[in-house]
């Protein structure tokens, strides 16, 4: 039985680029038959990647036992430190958080009591502006100089 590089991807749960470089080997040019741009691998070669597969688990699984028990005591130790200056640093927002609600409770208080100050600035201009108003209008009437007041035409 042929099979298509697709589906040895799917029965063994390796990706297709993986399985390319695994077929560029020498061991494999015999396996391959490419019909159309398609490679087929034969059941002998495909029996060959999946030993290759296997052979290749076992000893990933003997050099990490040892050192997984190392990396796993640095990592907790790493992953408690993190966790703890996450906790801190949660700490600190939440502070930060109460200070800002209070800060907002202020603000509405003085809001609340800010539209009487509103009238009374209103009220101010209004009659700041009425003032100048007045001061234009005198400006504009003609001014008799010194000496038309002294000699009077």
């Amino acid at each position: 039985m042929l099979y298509t590089v697709s589906e040895i991807s799917e029965l063994i749960g390796l990706s297709k680029v993986s399985l390319y470089k695994k077929l560029k080997s020498k061991e494999f040019d015999e396996h391959i038959i490419k019909k159309q741009g398609t490679s087929f691998i034969d059941e002998i070669g495909f029996n060959l990647i999946k030993e290759g597969l296997k052979d290749l688990k076992s000893e990933e699984s003997d050099n990490t036992s040892n050192d997984e028990t190392v990396a796993d005591e640095e990592d907790l130790t790493t992953k408690t430190d993190y966790i703890n200056t996450l906790k801190r640093q949660l700490d600190v927002k939440d502070k930060q958080i109460t200070e800002l609600h209070k800060l907002i409770e202020n603000n509405q208080v003085l809001l609340k009591e800010k539209p009487q100050d509103f009238k009374l600035l209103e009220e101010h201009f209004t009659e700041l502006d009425d003032k100048l108003m007045d001061l234009k209008d005198k400006m504009e009437i003609p001014q008799k100089g010194f000496f038309e007041k002294l000699f009077k035409k």
